[in-house]
């Protein structure tokens, strides 16, 4: 139900997304994933809180990930405007290939950094097998974790209807929510603060107990495509965030917390024990990446490559970026050494 700072969170298998009651109807924090059933199970629990689709007058959403923003075309399609970052504007025009469109991306980024063929080819399989699984409605085959949602989510591409630059105010009766760019999970990544409240909305940017993984991006703008340093970013972002006085958490996954400065430090040690553990790794000498990746975790299966040596590539942008570490090539492979 509604919480002592007047927001509804709505369930929506692994996700949350917050309706924010007004004078003059509701203003929603992420439009919710898209899966068989999910805009019944939306629409039911605005109706228990009594609350109704109707009164939803403008969808804002944190970022491109189609477990957040899954269900904006169906909000456009009963009228209601959806609004974001200017930022991340392009990213929903891929839908369900937001991380698709850059895998060649990520697999000649693999190759370049030591990771081996098989290896590679040994994650297509697996991610193939998860597919299938998918296609299947078989929930134990490929290591599927099909129960964050109650099935296959889908993401249908659509235009923002009003892009917003960072700072800008939503209004909506006698409530406030401001967009406060954090580029990290994603390039164009935000979270939104009600400042009346203290209550930061705050996506996959900050989540209780979990570490948010920035993952891989490329601009594929300029040519040759460009890779986005995600956890500098991150964490340049987490420093903004805490500059906020935010008092309240509301995360696009686990429960709300009051625990924000909390939250914040137990990342930056997650940070600080990765990074230390690569500085330790390197004091011997350079290392590609990949080798830096089977250092740190000895028993890495196949099918979770694609994130771990993305984690890896965040900690080593960070020493880099800080100075403590450059990239070098040395036969036609990334390496990696202290300054």
């Amino acid at each position: 139900m509604i919480t002592e700072h007047g927001v509804l969170p709505i369930a929506l298998g692994d996700n949350w997304a917050y309706a924010l009651p007004t004078t003059d109807g509701v203003i929603m924090i992420d439009a919710g994933p898209d899966y068989d059933g999910a805009w019944d199970a939306l629409a039911a629990q605005l109706d228990a809180a009594g609350l109704h689709i109707g009164d939803v007058k403008c969808v804002a959403i944190t970022h491109a990930h189609i477990d957040h923003c899954g269900l904006a075309f169906r909000w456009q399609a009963e009228g209601v405007p959806v609004v974001a970052s200017q930022l991340e504007a392009q990213s929903f025009l891929h839908g369900r290939n937001i991380i698709g469109y850059q895998t060649q991306y990520v697999f000649d980024h693999m190759r370049h950094v030591g990771v081996p063929e098989e290896r590679i080819a040994g994650f297509i399989e697996s991610r193939e097998r998860m597919r299938q699984a998918f296609r299947s409605g078989d929930n134990t085959g490929g290591g599927v974790r099909r129960e964050r949602w109650p099935g296959l989510i889908r993401g249908t591409p659509f235009r923002a209807d009003e892009e917003l630059a960072d700072g800008s105010e939503i209004r909506l009766g006698d409530r406030r929510v401001v967009l406060v760019s954090a580029p990290g999970h994603t390039p164009g990544n935000c979270v939104f603060l009600e400042p009346e409240t203290g209550a930061l909305f705050s996506g996959d940017q900050i989540i209780p107990g979990l570490n948010s993984n920035p993952g891989w991006h490329w601009d594929i703008s300029v040519e040759p495509p460009e890779r986005f340093r995600s956890l500098p970013a991150f964490a340049d972002s987490l420093d903004r965030i805490e500059a906020l006085n935010v008092q309240h958490l509301y995360p696009g996954h686990r429960e709300p917390s009051d625990e924000v400065a909390e939250e914040i430090e137990r990342v930056r040690r997650h940070h600080r024990k990765r990074q230390g553990q690569l500085r330790e790794m390197l004091a011997d000498g350079p290392m590609t990446p990949y080798e830096l990746l089977t250092t740190m975790f000895k028993r890495l299966p196949d099918r979770r490559l694609w994130q771990a040596m993305a984690e890896v590539t965040g900690h080593i942008d960070a020493l880099v970026v800080r100075g403590e570490a450059v990239e070098v090539e040395a036969d036609g492979l990334l390496q990696i050494r202290l300054s």
